[in-house]
């Protein structure tokens, strides 16, 4: 086997003979060269790294998590939530949120850029078990999950907007990122937006006319831009836009919609002119590539487009729902998802249970809410099994995988581990 050199600061050193600290100078490396930390997906002797079962070996030598070691190099999305870090992550959390101001939300959580897991990572590994939801969490923590804005607070807000606006409050203004609370709040405290504008002395709309089409294209354009920036994702949801994660200034989907039907643009078209793609049904999902390729799912569209940028090409190096009566003794008609030839010559199958969560690895054995959920279980279950007896090399990834993007890192590290152990 051809011996990979890597240059250390000016050395060459064999990949199998790096040191931690060695690793460490290639890791800063990378990040002064590219301007990113780098996934396991980049560590590979083009990208002058050393593959990632060398890095993991190092680390556990080194008794440092992966999370520890990737953030003393800055900026990263690809954080690993590790139960060992939850003190770390804690601290992390109370210390973003007292610079902000107030507790960061469940939503701010979701996909963050922050190096901060999820809400649900946060409740579910909280060493209090009385912490049940993520406001309990949150009042774990010593913030106020239960805040109720008093009606100083909202008016000196509306005010404030108003004049950051420059123009009249509408209902689309009213959001968590643009004052801190919702519409609830107003209807709580005035009754209504209306009767807000009347006691505040506010500007009022001239009748129904809405805001100018610049203004919606905008914002959705700007959304776009900016979740595309700090997801890497090109398919996009309108629940990810309503998120308020991407934009100051949120505004619901219906809203923009209508700014396109008055101009008599076609929205979508729009959307894929900028290199985007969403489906119009909210309700389902259908994707087909050029080269005859077809997508049931947000997360198969996005698997699928991290393999071809990888060089994986469909039909040739990678296959999709491969009947497993063609490669075990399954006499039934379940297809694997995904099979990949890793190396031009070695198997790997992807299954990707989009319905479930994993649980901390307990998806075999814990107990689901809905009968449906138990009964893909027991699918997924009867799959892995064949996988295991017909001694195949496999993966199964969940949404909590999808959403981090942390997939990539664990495709990657199965990719070298079948190359590893079968060379």
């Amino acid at each position: 086997m051809t011996q990979v050199l890597l240059n250390v600061a000016g050395r060459k050193i064999k990949a199998t003979e790096i040191t931690y600290d060695d690793l460490v100078i290639l890791y800063r490396q990378f990040v002064n060269k590219y301007g990113v930390v780098p996934t396991y997906v980049l560590c590979d002797s083009k990208h002058n790294m050393p593959q990632g079962r060398i890095i993991t070996r190092l680390l556990k030598e080194n008794k440092i998590t992966y999370n520890d070691f990737i953030l003393q190099f800055g900026k990263t999305s690809h954080v690993r939530t590790e139960s060992m870090d939850y003190d770390a992550f804690v601290k992390k959390f109370k210390d973003l949120s007292n610079t902000k101001g107030g507790y960061i939300t469940s939503t701010e959580l979701t996909n963050n850029n922050l190096g901060l897991p999820s809400a649900s990572w946060f409740v579910k590994y909280c060493p209090d078990k009385t912490v049940k939801n993520y406001s309990d969490f949150i009042s774990w923590c010593g913030f106020n999950a239960h805040r109720k804005f008093t009606e100083k607070e909202v008016g000196d807000s509306l005010i404030q907007l108003e004049k950051r606006l420059g123009r009249p409050i509408l209902k689309d203004d009213i959001t968590t990122n643009n004052v801190g609370f919702s519409m609830i709040v107003i209807n709580r405290i005035y009754g209504s937006l209306v009767n807000a504008r009347n006691k505040l002395g506010l500007m009022k709309p001239l009748g129904v006319i809405p805001l100018p089409f610049s203004y919606y294209k905008d914002i959705l354009t700007e959304s776009l831009l900016s979740f595309k920036d700090k997801t890497g994702k090109t398919y996009v949801r309108w629940k990810d836009l309503e998120s308020g994660l991407y934009h100051q200034n949120n505004v619901e989907h219906k809203s923009i919609m209508k700014a396109f039907k008055r101009e008599n643009i076609d929205l979508y078209k729009y959307i894929n002119d900028l290199g985007f793609n969403m489906n119009p049904n909210t309700f389902s999902f259908k994707y087909i590539f050029d080269d005859g390729e077809r997508i049931v799912s947000s997360m198969e569209y996005d698997f699928s487009n991290y393999l071809r940028s990888i060089g994986y090409v469909y039909n040739e190096s990678y296959y999709r729902d491969v009947p497993y009566k063609l490669f075990t003794d399954c006499k039934g008609k379940s297809n694997c998802d995904y099979c990949l030839i890793v190396d031009n010559k070695y198997k790997l199958y992807i299954e990707i249970a989009g319905v479930i969560s994993n649980d901390n690895n307990l998806w075999r054995t814990k107990t689901f809410k809905y009968k449906k959920h138990e009964k893909y279980r027991d699918k997924m279950l009867m799959k892995e099994k064949l996988l295991l007896d017909n001694n195949c090399n496999y993966v199964i990834l969940f949404p909590e995988d999808m959403d981090s993007l942390k997939y990539k890192e664990i495709l990657s590290s199965k990719i070298d581990e079948v190359i590893y152990n079968v060379a």
